[in-house]
């Protein structure tokens, strides 16, 4: 090679190694600046908490200051009548002494003065050790607040919440304790187990009934060719309540802990022994379903989730899911052949034959697409917020519309109060919204608008607010011949609502322009509805370029593109799957998967883009009557209003 062949090689590395020296630098500034980006969430975090704390503490010490001033009122008064009793005493005292000075006694009149003292004589003692004094004990909840319960930090790709822990095998969930039995669980997931999710997973197997360490199969433990799946096989030679523990970044994945009776065997004859008949028709209807973790009671002392310890433990019931672990930890592990995949024991476990479902859906990160749910699938609910039934300033009577405003406060119109009410983001009564006009009759649909207003709707009127809840001012007005249902914007800005006419029970869609109030477009649906005289439109929304209106009097729903004026319609009237009676709000994803508030049979069901039918909504709490839906795609949030139940509104987290 020649000389200068080379000098130009060494020069050319030089000014590539330059460059990436450079680009390590710019690097490294991000990563400080990241660094004190993610501090200052936290620190922001911890203030929000203390401001919580504090703000608790405050009304803690102020219900004190009410208490301990009642009892002292109470003493007080009590001191007032003792002073009145002593003065009325002293009095006929004094007389009595003056009459005996006198030697006047016999001339005393003792039935008299016995008259006027009697009641304060027999009256009961105050008695003090009798009064209860308020004392404060503190809380458990704050007590040990760990790492986990602030939050945790995120350095894979994905998050404790999209991977869930099923049960495998046994079917049942309950099992008898032998050196042969298994347990196999699986962690799954929708995306994939990376190099970092193995590194930063790990998982603990603990029998609460014993303190000996729980055996796991080494080798059955492993990872599955398209790495979306890791199994754990362990075995259950002691009876007792197994648990078992996976976390990511120290949080739970979705059905952790999952917990499994283990009987002995006389336990288990004599289970059987007095089992009749009937015993087994309602085990065999409550048994655990095979691929769904079975989660435990709170209030179980036994069932406490085990502090869970680094890789670096000795402990062979701890164990951290990595490509690359230490002698002690579980390594993930492609499958191998059957001959080779097993490890003693080597008799052979008796299974039953089980078909194990899809693993509950996982919804992936960013704003709520709900397109991987399968027919057949689950969208779970749960409740994060809610606002009681009833009449007081910070509950809702029967609402039917509400919005989400920009800020994060939410308007909710308590319709059968003739009320609408703003309340902060966590549910906290802020003001009520009132026009300058008359009051409201019936307020129902709302929308928010895109400059940050919101529209509010009644049985006469379709007004205009500002984002603080001040009228701005009237849109439409009832004639007494037509009336609107619904309020929707389009892309152009345009506020668009259901027209129905009364005397030609006709139904058009109306488009307004918001900055002059006048009719834009009109869109008649004479050739849409099939039976004008049962037909009844009542909610609507806006979404990627389409209208979707629901159809309670014919139990259906319209996929309108104002565009083409092409529509899809879909459901029917029942109780089944895909079916709906008196359906009423309706909200939409991302990417056009729609959720109905099934209102009559109390359900929320989800249609593909396609209007095909998906599932039923797990909620929890159930929804009962529900009325309006607000969806925040966002933070996969859904704003259910109910028209019966102790909850008016409730809140859920999507997952």
């Amino acid at each position: 090679m020649e000389l200068g062949i080379i000098v130009e090689r060494l020069q050319n590395k030089l000014v590539l190694n330059d460059q990436k020296l450079e680009d390590i630098d710019c690097k490294r500034k991000e990563l400080t600046k990241s660094s004190q980006e993610v501090q200052e969430k936290i620190s922001a975090l911890c203030g929000e908490v203390q401001a919580r704390v504090g703000a608790a503490g405050e009304a803690l010490k102020g219900k004190t200051v009410v208490e301990f001033t009642k009892l002292e009122k109470e003493l007080s008064s009590t001191r007032e009548e003792v002073r009145s009793d002593s003065l009325v005493l002293c009095s006929e005292l004094e007389k009595i002494t003056e009459s005996v000075g006198r030697g006047d006694e016999e001339k005393f009149d003792l039935d008299e003065c016995w008259g006027r003292v009697k009641e304060i004589i027999s009256r009961c003692q105050f008695d003090e050790s009798t009064r209860k004094m308020p004392s404060f004990y503190h809380s458990k909840t704050l007590a040990k607040v760990k790492t986990s319960d602030l939050g945790y930090l995120s350095v894979a790709e994905f998050l404790p919440d999209q991977f869930q822990l099923v049960l495998t095998s046994p079917v049942s969930g309950l099992m008898v304790a032998s050196d042969m039995n298994k347990v196999i669980c699986s962690v799954t997931t929708s995306q994939q187990f990376t190099e970092m999710i193995q590194a930063n997973i790990k998982f603990s197997i603990k029998n609460k009934a014993c303190k000996e360490t729980v055996p796991y199969c080494k080798e059955e433990c492993k990872l599955s060719e398209d790495r979306k799946s890791f199994q754990i096989c362990f075995l259950v030679q002691r009876p007792g309540v197994y648990m078992l523990t996976v976390l990511l970044y120290d949080q739970h994945v979705n059905h952790s802990p999952l917990v499994l009776r283990v009987a002995s065997k006389d336990e288990m004859a004599n289970e059987e022994e007095n089992t009749t008949p009937a015993d087994q028709e309602q085990s065999t209807s409550q048994s655990v379903t095979p691929g769904v973790a079975r989660q435990p009671e709170p209030e179980q002392d036994c069932l406490v989730s085990p502090t869970v310890s680094k890789i670096t433990t000795t402990s062979p019931t701890t164990h951290s899911v990595s490509s690359q672990p230490p002698p002690s930890a579980v390594p993930l592990r492609r499958p191998v052949p059957l001959t080779s995949a097993v490890s003693a024991p080597s008799k052979p476990t008796p299974t039953n034959p089980i078909s194990i479902p899809p693993p509950a859906s996982l919804l992936p990160p960013g704003p709520l697409n709900l397109s991987h749910i399968s027919p057949g699938g689950k969208l779970s609910g749960l409740r994060m917020l809610s606002i009681e039934e009833g009449t007081k300033p910070d509950s809702l009577h029967k609402p039917i519309g509400m919005c989400l405003l920009q800020n994060g406060n939410i308007v909710v119109a308590s319709t059968f109060e003739d009320k609408v009410k703003m309340f902060s983001p966590t549910g906290k009564f802020l003001t009520l919204v009132s026009s300058s006009e008359s009051p409201f009759m019936r307020p129902s649909d709302m929308v928010t608008l895109q400059s940050g207003q919101f529209v509010v709707r009644d049985n006469n009127r379709v007004q205009v607010f500002s984002h603080t809840g001040t009228y701005l001012r009237t849109l439409w007005q009832d004639n007494g011949q037509d009336k609107c249902y619904g309020l929707a914007q389009d892309k152009e800005g345009r506020l668009v609502t259901i027209m129905d006419t009364r005397r030609q029970k006709k139904t058009d869609l109306l488009f307004f322009d918001l900055d002059t109030g006048k009719l834009a477009r009109k869109i008649e649906m004479d050739d849409i509805i099939t039976d004008k005289s049962r037909s009844k439109c009542r909610f609507l929304t806006y979404e990627l370029g389409k209208l979707y209106i629901t159809d309670l009097g014919l139990d259906c729903v319209y996929v309108l593109d104002p565009t083409t004026i092409s529509v899809k319609v879909f459901g029917s009237t029942g109780s089944g799957p895909g079916q709906v009676s008196d359906p009423a709000g309706l909200v939409v994803d991302t990417m056009g998967n729609i959720i109905v508030a099934d209102s009559r049979n109390h359900r929320l069901c989800l249609f593909s883009m396609e209007g095909k039918f998906v599932c039923n909504l797990s909620l929890s709490p159930e929804a009962r009557r529900p009325s309006g839906v607000v969806l925040d795609k966002e933070n996969r949030e859904l704003y259910v209003l109910t028209l019966q139940g102790r909850a008016a509104m409730t809140k859920y987290k999507l997952k």
